[in-house]
């Protein structure tokens, strides 16, 4: 029997992005899903356009931040599948009908992976492998070089909340999103408690959703802190730090070492001062978050 199966859109002062994005999933599926919900995290920015007939908007009473938000939105979503999409993303073909079969062919499917694609039609990040250590002990620059031969082997994705379709009694059933994590990691510490349920992830290998990507804009060394957090926490959790204590003091030298470094060599290497001085202030702010927090 199909599955029955909703669109989930959240927004928070982009309207128009979401607006696009209803529009969008109307024109590619119209007649493929049964409900289309919206998600407001109490935006300050009063809506004044319309949605087509069959959009429920929902308006949070205070802004609760995304991870809040969307186990809220969840919680109001009656259909057994729901496919989430973030305001800036949209549909560029149809999606609804592959995303049923998938659920319908398999009882134990409980997360697919939607592909994206970016501004020159190329592919861009919907899933990735699961995070380790190799992260946080070389930085996320060096990291990115050798990420290829680092990455996790073992075969799990870790799906982007972008673009992603959940079975509802799956999301359930491993406690939805984790409130301990606000924006960053959440999709995978979701990814990964449903890799070590009974639930399975898969990829749907036709639909295409627009999703350009790049975070919510914030100054560099404020992300990068956020990212210190998070990273940490979610690899503790999972028991992915073999030896906590020796990971830490890698960490703290390998900072150590760049914060020398920018000292001493900065203006050579960065001639604007606003972003060494980021750099900098960055660099401290990560020794010291580390080393009283790191355990």
């Amino acid at each position: 029997m199909k599955p029955s199966l909703a669109i989930l859109a959240t927004n928070y002062n982009t309207w128009d992005l979401t607006t696009r994005c209803v529009n969008a999933c109307f024109e590619q599926d119209a007649n493929h899903f049964d409900k289309l919900y919206i998600y407001d995290d109490c935006s300050p920015i009063a809506f004044t356009g319309t949605f087509p007939e069959g959009v429920t908007l929902i308006r949070g009473k205070k802004n609760l931040g995304l991870t809040k938000a969307l186990n809220v939105a969840f919680s109001s979503v009656e259909e057994e599948i729901v496919i989430l999409f973030d305001s800036d993303a949209y549909p560029t073909t149809p999606f609804c009908l592959e995303v049923a079969r998938l659920f319908e062919s398999n009882p134990k499917l409980g997360l697919v992976a939607l592909r994206t694609i970016g501004t020159g039609g190329g592919p861009s990040e919907s899933y990735t492998t699961e995070p380790n250590l190799w992260s946080l002990l070389l930085g996320q620059a060096l990291y990115a070089k050798f990420e290829s031969s680092l990455a996790d082997h073992s075969g799990n994705i870790s799906v982007f909340t972008c673009a992603m379709a959940v079975r509802k009694a799956a999301f359930d059933g491993i406690g939805g999103f984790d409130e301990n994590f606000d924006w960053l990691d959440l999709d995978h510490d979701f990814s990964m408690r449903m890799n070590r349920s009974p639930w399975s992830i898969t990829i749907a290998q036709d639909a295409r959703i627009f999703h350009e990507g790049g975070g919510t804009p914030q100054e560099t060394r404020h992300r990068l802190l956020r990212f210190y957090k998070t990273r940490w926490y979610l690899l503790r959790k999972f028991d992915r730090i073999g030896v906590p204590l020796v990971a830490k003091w890698l960490i703290l030298l390998r900072l150590s070492i760049e914060y020398a470094m920018l000292k001493v060599f900065g203006k050579l290497l960065i001639k604007n001062q606003t972003r060494l001085q980021d750099k900098l202030e960055g660099r401290k702010a990560l020794l010291q978050y580390c080393y009283a927090n790191y355990r």
